[in-house]
């Protein structure tokens, strides 16, 4: 199939547990989807002032334009990418497939799973060599370009106070990851319904309470695991898991490597 002919792949990766900036300056030669799956992102385009959102996001890098993103101070996330290049990218644009987005470049993945499973078979098609799985690979470069469109692009209206509260309760919970919390009667002290709670908090911060409250806690375990003082069992009893098994299991699940192995890397 020689539609996919002139579709280049530059480069593409995945970091599980990024940390620090990741790229600040211009793209040359070459566009790129850029995913936040889990975790705290930093983003700021030409002179913008930064934004920092948590949770699945993607934006569209591309030449010309100044990038800063990455991971705020203490925070990690996890990061994927896959950059391209090529004359089938002027058709992308003109097709109105690829679009460079100036005004509010975040995109927040609400269907997140989906587009993590296809942006890691792209990165399998990728790798296999000869290039006789270039046209699937383009075909799935499309899809994600495809499932960016059709996420929503309406916000939910937060009254000032609801925004400020759910912010500070935001911020209290990253800090706070062990406490006993209770949504909904953090619901009832703003006196609304615990539905309508869940979706301004996930509206704020890309992820439902309790989802945000098992990343603050990984967070806190990914910290423990870098040492080798506590057993993977007391660090998932400190982290506030009820053992060792489901911790792992959920530990993987959704950091896509298990508390064992990230040991072993940062050793």
């Amino acid at each position: 199939m020689k539609y996919y002919e002139e579709l280049v792949f530059n480069t593409h990766g995945e970091v599980p547990r990024a940390g620090g900036i990741s790229k600040q300056g211009t793209f040359k030669g070459y566009w790129g989807i850029q995913y936040n799956h889990a975790g705290t992102l930093l983003f700021s385009l030409g002179k913008e002032q930064p934004v920092i959102v948590e949770g699945p996001h993607a934006f569209i890098s591309y030449p010309g334009e100044h990038f800063l993103y990455g991971s705020p101070p203490g925070k990690t996330r996890h990061h994927c990418f896959i950059c391209f290049s090529g004359k089938i990218v002027r058709r992308f644009i003109s097709g109105g497939l690829l679009v460079p987005q100036r005004k509010n470049p975040l995109i927040q993945v609400v269907h997140s799973e989906r587009f993590y499973s296809v942006f890691c078979k792209l990165r399998e098609m990728i790798q296999q060599p000869g290039g006789a799985m270039q046209p699937r690979a383009g075909w799935m470069l499309e899809d994600l370009l495809l499932q960016l469109q059709e996420q929503p692009g309406t916000q939910m209206k937060i009254n000032a106070f609801c925004e400020h509260n759910l912010q500070t309760l935001r911020q209290e919970i990253c800090n706070n990851p062990l406490e006993n919390w209770d949504f909904e009667e953090e619901a009832r002290k703003l006196s609304i319904s615990y539905s309508h709670f869940r979706r301004l908090f996930k509206e704020l911060t890309g992820c439902a309470p309790n989802h945000f409250l098992i990343e603050a806690r990984l967070n806190l375990a990914e910290q423990l695991l870098q040492n080798d003082v506590l057993s993977i069992a007391e660090v998932a009893h400190k982290c506030g898991f009820p053992d060792e098994f489901y911790f792992s299991r959920l530990f993987k699940k959704h950091r896509m490597i298990s508390p064992s192995a990230l040991r072993s890397f940062n050793r």
